[in-house]
């Protein structure tokens, strides 16, 4: 408990410490970390951090146990998970992932003072400050997690919500007449994109909205979508997101499928009276 303690002491006074649990829209609860602490007691978890690239020791709590103290085992039925961020970042996971490795609630670092890692992004190396909590899983041992890279590990987590996603996410959703290829780019969207960008109004806020008020189809070419999804920085040095995983399976079938979906999302654009929806920043 003297890690738990030192940890809560040394986060900044204005990072809220806890983290907000929903059920399909409804809120069921909002636990601090003292009360986190009250479900299972933290552990030293030791991980290959995507972000460093290199082994990190954090004190944290396993997921599944908290899930089990706020939702009963019952969650183990449920779709997907929805994780939500401070700074508009949402990650959706499928259940079955979750269940299949080690996912832990992450609060400090054990190697070095300060909750927080090095991440290289728009063309340098930020210091990147992780409260509330920061989403780690057991990956060491395990190549298919490595593969990954930083696909599910979200920080400063402040919201954890079990969700449908035709319900939560229906105006993303390709229409009835889109092709094999764009509804497969709807599932790669969804897994690899809509944590940062939204479709319609829905999904993350770190970047744009990609379909309203225009989509990008509509002002860039395939060649040039092609090569800003591989690699962004190879067109702007400073761009800030990231290059598309280059160990994902099936990667440039992938980026085209993408591609198809952000084209069949270009003719299901929501009426609206002002030109467009909140999205995007």
């Amino acid at each position: 408990m003297g890690a738990l303690l030192a940890a809560i002491g040394c986060v900044d006074s204005d990072t809220e410490r806890v983290l907000r649990f929903a059920r399909h829209g409804d809120p069921v609860a909002t636990m601090t970390i003292e009360e986190l602490a009250s479900v299972t007691m933290p552990r030293s978890v030791r991980v290959f951090d995507p972000y460093e690239g290199q082994p990190i020791d954090f004190e944290a709590f396993p997921l599944a146990t908290v899930l089990d103290a706020v939702f009963s085992p019952a969650w183990r039925e449920e779709e997907e998970i929805l994780f939500t961020c401070s700074d508009g970042y949402q990650p959706t996971l499928p259940v079955p992932r979750v269940l299949a490795h080690a996912a832990w609630l992450a609060f400090d670092r054990v190697d070095r003072e300060g909750f927080s890692i090095e991440k290289f992004e728009s063309g340098t190396n930020h210091r990147i400050q992780l409260a509330p909590f920061y989403l780690v899983w057991e990956n060491l041992d395990d190549e298919e997690l490595r593969g990954e890279g930083d696909y599910g590990w979200p920080y400063q987590l402040v919201g954890i919500e079990l969700i449908r996603a035709s319900e939560r996410f229906p105006a993303m959703v390709p229409p009835d007449d889109a092709s094999p290829d764009a509804i497969a780019g709807f599932s790669a969207f969804r897994r690899l994109c809509s944590r940062c960008h939204a479709i319609n109004g829905e999904g993350g806020t770190i970047g744009p909205d990609l379909n309203v008020p225009v989509n990008p189809v509509e002002f860039r070419d395939r060649e040039w979508l092609r090569r800003w999804i591989d690699d962004p920085s190879a067109i702007l040095p400073t761009a800030r997101m990231p290059r598309l995983n280059p160990a994902l399976p099936e990667r440039d079938e992938t980026i085209d499928r993408i591609i198809e979906y952000l084209e069949a999302m270009a003719g299901a654009r929501p009426n609206t009276d002002g030109g467009g929806s909140p999205g995007g920043r």
